[in-house]
């Protein structure tokens, strides 16, 4: 995974070791989306996920452009098993509370879901590894498709949207 991810362009993964080694992360900062190997605890998995940038007050705290969506609806053209897959693993809110800015809604395929800081959480099997991949080679294709057409991610305020049952 570490060589497959660094020779993405143009994502440019740089490797991050949490200094006690429990989890290695891979940043795009240009792109605002993180993957994440969690290796400690009980039960090891691995998320990725547009982060939120928390510089500032709450209500200054946002994204880059979360492409989720967008790569949910390309990946389907071609696999809908893969997208209907990732949008299942994406991690459901928490319910931290009512003053979370941290949720975001997706829809896809006429289906909805609160994710708690825009994660998506696989477990450490070879099938989401590979599902990782694919995710990963289809974001490097649309990114290198919206540099070409000069329509480059740009950064967005999060708002947190109230919760109807």
């Amino acid at each position: 995974m570490d060589e497959f991810l660094k020779s993405k362009r143009p994502l440019k993964f740089k490797r991050v070791i949490d200094k006690n080694g429990g989890k290695v992360s891979y940043v795009a900062s240009g792109f605002g989306i993180s993957y994440a190997i969690n290796i400690s605890g009980l039960e090891s998995s691995q998320n990725f996920g547009w982060y939120i940038l928390t510089d500032g007050k709450p209500e200054t705290w946002h994204q880059k452009a979360d492409r989720m969506e967008e790569l949910l609806a390309e990946i389907a053209k071609s696999d809908k098993e893969l997208s209907q897959r990732i949008f299942s693993s994406i991690s459901d809110c928490a319910g931290c509370g009512s003053g979370c800015k941290c949720i975001i809604p997706y829809k896809h395929n006429g289906q909805k879901r609160l994710a708690c800081h825009g994660r998506v959480t696989l477990r450490m099997k070879n099938e989401d590894f590979k599902d990782v991949r694919e995710f990963f080679s289809h974001l490097n294709i649309l990114m290198e498709r919206k540099i070409a057409q000069g329509n480059l991610p740009q950064e967005k305020i999060l708002l947190k949207k109230k919760i109807t049952s």
